[in-house]
């Protein structure tokens, strides 16, 4: 197995896989119950910021924004976009690693809403996974939502997935894991693509309610010409 986490620390700033084009995103935050108590700014964690684009955006919009990532270099890119002034409230951004165990201690929590975009399936095992969305349920305060996005078992619409996925069984262990590989063939990341139970089961075992699971049929995120499945969830951590 690789370790995802010296893959991400070391990773092209450039090369990280991303969308632009956030639509379920902008629908959950403008479906958040308005306002807080005492008119109080919603707090926001963007849990793998990347070079902090989505952060700023979110900032802009009114959040009170922390942005985290493994990789150095990332939050270095997006301390380094931040300096431009947001109309709101500036971000802050983090060097941490959420899927850790024990979980590191992010300022500026609990937060209101978690924001986590296709990282679950590139982090790497079941058990960094398990961790990642148990530490995501403790970074909500209570009453707080969560939304992620995660790949979706692709092969019924992509042969090229069903290779890739019965190719690297050997290597990944694991049904629906593939390794994501550079143009000279090179391995770069583990990826698993998850069914829709599969990552509902997974958001239960974390403690999160109110679970909701939206799937699409998109361009791939590394592979723009062909299809893939992506999975849009929605969930809660409940009041005491």
């Amino acid at each position: 197995m690789r370790d995802a986490r010296d893959d991400w620390r070391t990773y092209d700033v450039g090369a990280i896989p991303t969308k632009d084009s956030t639509p379920h995103l902008d629908r959950f935050l403008e479906s958040l119950p308005t306002p807080l108590p005492a008119n109080r700014p919603r707090s926001l964690i963007d849990v793998g910021c990347g070079s902090g684009r989505l952060a700023l955006r979110l900032a802009a919009q009114g959040f009170v924004v922390t942005g985290v990532d493994i990789s150095p270099a990332a939050i270095a890119a997006a301390r380094a976009h931040a300096a431009t002034p947001v109309l709101h409230h500036e971000p802050r951004f983090e060097v941490a690693d959420v899927a850790a165990d024990p979980p590191p201690r992010i300022p500026g929590g609990p937060f209101d809403v978690v924001v986590c975009q296709l990282v679950l399936s590139i982090i790497g095992g079941v058990s960094d996974r398990e961790r990642l969305l148990r530490h995501l349920h403790g970074l909500l305060r209570p009453g707080g939502s969560c939304y992620l996005s995660a790949s979706g078992v692709s092969d019924s619409i992509n042969p090229g997935y069903a290779r890739l996925y019965a190719a690297d069984l050997p290597l990944t262990g694991e049904k629906h894991s593939y390794l994501s590989r550079d143009a000279r063939g090179e391995p770069l990341y583990m990826t698993h693509h998850f069914t829709a139970d599969e990552l509902a089961d997974l958001l239960g075992v974390a403690g999160f309610t109110a679970i909701g699971i939206v799937t699409e049929r998109e361009a791939s995120s590394r592979r723009p010409d062909e299809a893939a499945f992506f999975h849009y969830a929605t969930c809660h951590r409940a009041l005491p």
